[in-house]
């Protein structure tokens, strides 16, 4: 609607006049204005001292739950109970409040709650929490000048005291693939965006150490560490039926005045020795012999024969006898205890020395690429000549002479892991739980992509370090109801067991040997997964996969919930069905799923591995306040 020329007049008129009643008018507005400003800076200081309150009382309220859960305020009543807790709570929400801060003027309430809740798989569980009000009346400054004394400031927080503890292995694929579009580093950032996303969580959890990582960089094979040469779940004595494949101790060059015992065991044989002047026996083993070459073992372990390659099982031989650690009453028995690593030197060229002459063998003349001590000189440099009716003159026999590392006709260049006894050892040492941040970031950013690759070994030694038993020992108990043990896989490529022409039938690695049979065992029917039972698992890749899936089933079934991520692998890979079937949810003691029972498996390219290790993260923090 338009105004008058008469209207518009008026007005103009209006806002022109500066004669006295407008200094009236403005006398009248001037007591609500300084009112609100007033308000206005009493208010920005009320939001600072709010923060501080609720900061202060969030730090409380953890603190006041995790005494509680110490047993601190125990009571014949609740109420006796509560009462400790409010003063507990009051002294420490008041020390951790600002010096200007009026201690008089707090009312602090605290109060139990109880609510029946149900999980994500319709569960029902009670859950207890601490409830702390804090009430402050503030004294004002400029606001008393329109009458406004005080205003109230209320905060609150609450604490669930069912939080849970977490336990996560990070099972990384360390193989040589992943040196490839930037797969291991993209691998390495999305660890460590996770470790700090949980670590993030459990900051505010009212439980000790509420979160701890492993790490286990796996390739063909996992590296447990060369200062646990010693432990006691270590095969120290070479009493296992497997540790003396590839060493015939009736081929030691024995030191003058000493006596050998070679003592057969049936399956096997265990040998010692007692030096001159000594009565003392002492084993010989694989040990002894990367002392005779002087080249340290790098602290990678084979797999154990079936079922303990599958199994969380251990074998200690501390005060034991022979007898009493084969005796399965004792322990796990012989096949339970960690083989070191140990590649033989294998036969050189495709000649041998036969009655005075260097000639060509009868048949066995292949070429062996871990070849690094000289098959002939014996200890004392005396050249060995096979008589002409001799098994030795056989190439692969020559593989299981221990003279040979006896005598000072070694490679150079064989302390790594290309050539030499730490052949396929090429990953770093695992890293035990931790509940220091730092330790396990640093362990991830050192992981290298090299050799080939074993699932089931990474899976297996993930699950150990989550164990609350030995080989490590750093888990909680399978039984603590307020804990979770989880175990991340990631891998980008199939298992690999490389074959080999030469009776040796593979490249020796964790697995040993494709001669020993060793993988072999626990393929048959009745023992294999619901996913196998189709089909006869053939090559090396599927009998890899039955054993790898066995172990999941197994980890599963003691409490461990496995998520599997296939990092970048193709269409129609045999590993993207295994790890589907692998991943899941473990159980607690009460039979019950610890989380949801859908699918854990992540198949994803470079560009979505960050989205899954996202959900898993989101997945696994479950530690934070109530509001």
């Amino acid at each position: 609607m338009k105004l008058s020329r008469w209207a518009c007049g008026v007005v103009g008129h209006f806002l022109r006049d500066r004669r006295g009643n407008y200094g009236v008018m403005m006398g009248l507005l001037l007591f609500p204005i300084i009112g609100a400003t007033a308000l206005a800076v009493d208010y920005s200081n009320i939001s600072r001292q709010r923060t501080a309150m609720q900061s202060s009382l969030d730090a409380a309220a953890l603190a006041a739950s995790k005494e509680y859960a110490a047993g601190a305020f125990t009571s014949s009543t609740e109420s006796e109970e509560l009462a400790k807790l409010s003063a507990y709570a009051k002294d420490f929400f008041l020390a951790n409040m600002p010096a200007r801060f009026n201690a008089d003027s707090v009312d602090l309430q605290a109060s139990f709650q109880s609510e029946t809740k149900k999980d994500i798989n319709g569960i029902a569980f009670e859950e207890k929490s601490i409830s702390l009000s804090a009430k402050l009346d503030y004294d004002t400054y400029l606001a008393q000048a329109i009458g406004q004394d005080t205003i109230p400031i209320k905060v609150a927080s609450e604490v669930a005291m069912g939080n849970l503890t977490v336990e996560i292995a990070l099972v990384i694929d360390n193989s040589g693939s992943m040196s490839s579009n930037s797969k291991l580093v993209n691998a390495k950032s999305t660890s460590k965006s996770l470790v700090d996303t949980i670590f993030a969580a459990g900051a505010v959890s009212n439980k000790a150490n509420p979160v701890k990582f492993s790490l286990v960089p796996f390739a063909a094979s996992v590296n447990i560490g060369a200062s646990n040469a010693s432990k006691d779940w270590m095969d120290i004595n070479g009493w296992a039926p497997v540790h003396n494949e590839n060493l015939d101790w009736s081929t030691y060059d024995i030191p003058s005045g000493a006596t050998l015992d070679i003592q057969n065991k049936g399956t096997h044989k265990i040998v010692r020795e007692k030096l001159k002047n000594s009565s003392t026996w002492k084993w010989k083993t694989r040990w002894d012999i990367f002392s005779m070459l002087n080249v340290p073992w790098e602290g990678c372990v084979e797999m154990r024969p079936w079922p303990h390659n599958t199994q969380d099982t251990v074998q200690q031989l501390s005060g034991l006898t022979y007898d009493q650690a084969a005796s399965k009453s004792s322990g796990d028995g012989l096949d339970a205890l960690f083989e070191p690593m140990f590649a033989p030197s294998e036969p050189m060229s495709t000649y041998t020395y036969k009655s005075g002459s260097r000639i060509k063998t009868r048949s066995d003349y292949y070429n062996y690429s871990n070849d690094y001590t000289q098959d002939f000189r014996k200890s004392d440099n005396v050249l060995f000549v096979a008589a002409s009716n001799e098994i030795q003159n056989h190439q692969n026999v020559r593989q299981d002479w221990i003279w040979r590392y006896q005598n000072s006709y070694v490679s150079s260049g064989i302390s790594g892991d290309s050539l030499g006894p730490n052949v396929s050892c090429t990953t770093k040492p695992l890293t035990e739980l931790t509940t220091n941040k730092s330790t396990i970031k640093t362990a991830i950013d050192q992981m290298q992509a090299n050799g080939n690759t074993n699932v089931q070994a990474g899976i297996a030694w993930g699950w150990r370090t989550l164990s609350p038993q030995e080989p490590f020992t750093g888990g909680r108990s399978y039984d603590d109801v307020d804990n979770r043990k989880y175990l991340i896989v990631l891998t980008d490529g199939n298992n690999t067991y490389t074959g080999s022409s030469t009776p040796n039938e593979s490249t020796y690695a964790a697995w040993a040997y494709a001669k020993t049979n060793r993988i072999e065992s626990g393929l048959a029917y009745a023992d294999r997964p619901a996913l196998y039972k189709s089909t006869t698992p053939n090559y090396y890749e599927d009998k890899m996969n039955v054993h790898t899936l066995q172990t999941c089933e197994n980890a599963k079934k003691a409490g461990v919930t496995i998520f599997s991520i296939a990092f970048d692998v193709s269409n129609g890979s045999s590993v993207k069905k295994l790890l589907d079937a692998c991943a899941g949810s473990g159980l607690t003691s009460g039979g019950q799923k610890i989380v949801s029972s859908g699918s854990f498996y992540f198949d994803v390219n470079s560009n979505g591995l960050d989205d899954a290790m996202a959900s898993i993260a989101s997945q696994i923090s479950d530690m934070r306040l109530k509001r």
